[in-house]
């Protein structure tokens, strides 16, 4: 209960909404977490869930390649959220 409340305080002083959506690239794969950067530069930490639909090879295959993903997540980013649906996003060729 304690615990929960501070996060709730930590997501809430840094504007960052405790469940969401991101998109970005991948910059770090490591054991079951994940860094990833948006657009804007801003960076995210994520521990990847269980029934996420992507698996610890898809996200290297797509940190490598610099492949924009989407993350949806439960938690404060910031701090390790749990990813729970990561995709890799259509790139138009032009």
């Amino acid at each position: 209960m304690k615990a929960s409340r501070s996060n709730a305080l930590l997501a809430q002083r840094a504007n960052l909404p405790l469940s969401g959506q991101v998109r970005g690239i991948i910059t770090v794969v490591q054991e079951d977490r994940f860094r990833m950067e948006d657009a804007q530069g801003h960076g995210f930490l994520f521990i990847l869930g269980r029934r996420a639909g992507s698996s610890l090879g898809d996200l290297h295959r797509w940190s490598g390649g610099q492949v924009p993903v989407t993350v949806q997540y439960e938690g404060p980013p910031d701090l390790g959220a749990v990813a729970v649906r990561v995709q890799a996003r259509a790139v138009r060729h032009e």
